[in-house]
Order: C-alpha cells, then sequence, then structure tokens
C-alpha cells in the first residue's frame, strides 16, 4: 500500500502476487487485482475463492504469462 500511495498509483492498477490465501485476501481488502501461485501449498479452489484474478504454477510459469495479464 505504501508504494501504491508514493507512486500515485490506484489501486485498480495494482496487481498483488502471493503464494497464500492471505496474500489474496489483503489484496481484495486493498482493492487490487490479485494473481495466486500454487507453490505455496495451496490450491486452485482456494487461492480462487480468496479472490485469484488467475492462478499459475509457480513465479516460472507467471512470467512465461505476462502478456496475458497485460502487465507486459
Amino acid at each position: 500500500l505504501r508504494c501504491q500511495e508514493q507512486l500515485g498509483v490506484d489501486a485498480r492498477d495494482c496487481y498483488v502476487i502471493g503464494d497464500a490465501v492471505w496474500d489474496l485476501l489483503a489484496a481484495r481488502r486493498a482493492g487490487m487485482l490479485s494473481v495466486g501461485l500454487l507453490s505455496g501449498g495451496y490450491g486452485w479452489d482456494e487461492l480462487t475463492s480468496a479472490g485469484a484474478f488467475r492462478v499459475y504454477r509457480d513465479a516460472a510459469d507467471l512470467h512465461r504469462s505476462l502478456d496475458e495479464l497485460g502487465i507486459v
């Protein structure tokens, strides 16, 4: 949140990447989009229920898919 505020970026334009449901719930509370990673031990259903916009196997899978998110 501090970075978002310092940069003057709208929360809706921010992504939170996390591998735990707590990361994704925090993103939702902050009004940010969240991306889940399965590498943290939580399953697809748990991450999407917590609000994940997309779920990827791990950071490498996410990196290969950045264009899908419109980040690159």
